[in-house]
């Protein structure tokens, strides 16, 4: 039988920044999947912080990408933030996980980190996230071995953040 566990931070709306842009044009490409500057950051900046603390460095899925980039289009386009989504078979981030393999493993462990803001400021949403205990517990937790990080910019200019951790078995 297949056991599944899903963790999950909290969330965290952040508002008041100061004005930047956001860059589009592709830094890291990982398998298919190209990484924007913005997430690349969000990447560095995670495993700078489980390298101060003797961790190890996650890897970067590309399906866990593609995954954070859904979830943070939806809520762009539909207008909520939220770690559940109004979505039929997509409510929750080991949904949305589940739904994008093609292998379903034997165990996974999920964590899920979400940033909104009215600007684009990676540094400042990475404290932000930081200064939650349950986003830092997921950013610094030693079983997850993967991250993807997926960004959206809605037409307002609002900055939508999915970050996604993962430990898995086969």
């Amino acid at each position: 039988m297949t056991s599944l566990s899903l963790f999950f931070g909290l969330l965290m709306t952040v508002s008041n920044f100061t004005s930047t842009t956001v860059t589009t044009r592709p830094l890291t490409g990982y398998d298919t999947v190209i990484m924007t500057q913005q997430e690349l950051k969000f990447v560095e900046l995670v495993n700078k912080e489980r390298a101060n603390r003797g961790l190890r460095q996650l890897t970067v899925d590309p399906l866990l990408i593609r995954v954070a980039r859904g979830h943070s289009h939806e809520m762009g386009e539909k207008g909520y933030f939220s770690h559940h989504s109004p979505t039929p078979g997509r409510e929750t981030a080991l949904d949305r996980y589940l739904a994008a393999v093609t292998e379903r493993p034997s165990w996974a462990l999920i964590g899920e980190n979400l940033f909104y803001c009215s600007i684009v400021d990676v540094d400042r949403g990475h404290i932000a996230l930081m200064n939650s205990d349950g986003h830092r517990a997921n950013i610094l937790e030693p079983r997850f071995a993967s991250i993807g990080v997926g960004a959206f910019r809605d037409s307002q200019g609002h900055f939508y953040v999915t970050q996604m951790f993962l430990a898995k078995t086969d």
